[in-house]
């Protein structure tokens, strides 16, 4: 019998079938490989978080470090009979407001071969990937939100502060500043902020576009309504949100104020604080806080004043909130040697809720890591405690019996005390 062969029809679809099988074959190691790689990249991603967090910690370590190693200096130079100190004040000042950066460059003018070499094989020897940045910021060069409300009018001798986060302790506010002006407070905040927007729009024609219509008055109405519910609004158009009724806690609580947008928030917020510091410090303010800390300085002065501040070739720091008046009654036309002008400037201040410092203990650190393409950022504040205070002691008084040794909860000697302390933290 003859053998029959398969027909050209057969042979097509088992043409296809084999086609049809490779391609669903194709398919398949295609999404198991597609899997696979997300898979290690997620787990790769999540390793190089943890290592950007850790990275970010350190950063955060290494900038109490540096807060220590300038309390301690402050605390040489204060105990030098030299009334320049052992460490010039300006000098000073660098040891933590210099930015930190690593890997730490080594194109730096100045730096030797040598010195290169050794940066270069510090950073090989160190084992940290990635890179960070660490910034260190003065609260107190910021204007303060909750200068608008008496209870928190600055004292000569602040008490501890409150966290930025945590309200204050009912019965623990500081008493009213006798000569706290309400309106006074309010017209110097409504000053400032027109002059950080209108700064922006100087700088930003999409901005002034977008905000050339903008009621600053509605906005200052707000504000102060946010936290002082009984105050009688100014503006024609009624609020729609429900005030809080309190001081602010955080800097985050402006962005939920009444027409203060993304945008808005974002060029207001750098400006400004809430933690509860002792006052303005002369020696850190920028320039739009001290042209409202000042409204009489025109341009000029204000470049000649940090000009004359900022000094490289010497120590113009100002020692004293005295040598600040002294300084504008002698180089501000507004001032020039009239002590009736400075004094009405000194009760402008008081009834301003607005006190100068000219030493920093509220600071708030600022650390952003990344590894490949995992990036963390922390942030900070902290408040450095005075090595002269002794709780235990208050009173100096002597002949009483030292109190006992602080234990841990275990019993077991506790810690001394570092001198720091960190009110809150935020991690993003």
């Amino acid at each position: 019998m003859a053998s029959q062969r398969p027909s050209k029809k057969d042979s097509g679809v088992a043409l296809f079938m084999v086609v049809a099988a490779m391609s669903l074959l194709t398919v398949l190691v295609t999404e198991f490989t597609y899997i696979a790689q997300v898979n290690s990249k997620m787990a790769f991603n999540s390793i190089d978080q943890v290592k950007a967090h850790a990275l970010a910690k350190s950063g955060i370590k290494l900038s109490l470090l540096r807060l220590k190693a300038y309390q301690t200096l402050k605390g040489l130079s204060g105990s030098s009979p030299d009334s320049g100190g052992l460490v010039p004040k300006g000098l000073l000042e660098k040891v933590w407001s210099f930015p930190f950066f690593y890997p730490i460059p080594v194109e730096v003018p100045g730096l030797t071969p040598a010195e290169k070499d050794q940066i270069k094989e510090f950073t090989k020897n160190s084992g940290f990937e990635g890179k960070f940045s660490a910034l260190i910021e003065s609260e107190s060069s910021k204007y303060n939100l909750n200068s608008l409300l008496a209870p928190f009018a600055v004292q000569a001798s602040p008490s501890p502060s409150p966290s930025p986060t945590a309200a204050p302790s009912p019965g623990t506010s500081p008493s009213p500043a006798p000569t706290f002006s309400p309106e006074a407070a309010q017209k110097s905040l409504a000053d400032y902020i027109m002059q950080i927007l209108s700064n922006r729009m100087e700088s930003d024609d999409a901005f002034a576009s977008e905000y050339r219509d903008f009621r600053m008055d509605e906005l200052i109405d707000n504000l102060i309504q946010w936290v002082e519910p009984t105050y009688q609004r100014r503006s024609a158009a009624p609020s729609t949100y429900k005030p809080k009724g309190g001081p602010f806690y955080a800097l985050s609580e402006l962005r939920m104020v009444e027409m203060i947008d993304d945008e808005l928030f974002d060029v207001l917020a750098p400006h400004f604080t809430v933690s509860a510091t002792p006052g303005i410090n002369v020696n850190t303010i920028k320039d739009l806080t001290l042209r409202a800390l000042v409204p009489g300085m025109i341009p000029e002065e204000v470049t000649e004043f940090f000009k004359f501040r900022d000094s490289t070739e010497a120590d113009n720091s100002f020692k004293a909130a005295e040598d600040f008046f002294k300084y504008l009654q002698g180089n501000v036309a507004a001032f020039r040697n009239s002590d009736t002008e400075v004094q009405k400037f000194k009760d402008s201040l008081s009834a301003r809720n607005i006190r100068i410092v000219t030493d920093e203990s509220h600071f708030k650190i600022t650390v952003k890591a990344e590894v490949n393409q995992s990036s963390r950022l922390i942030e900070a504040w902290v408040i450095l405690k005075d090595p002269k205070s002794n709780p235990a002691n208050p009173g100096g008084a002597t002949g009483t019996v030292p109190p006992a040794p602080p234990t841990t909860p275990d019993g077991e000697p506790a810690p001394p005390d570092a001198g720091l302390r960190i009110t809150s933290m935020r991690f993003l």
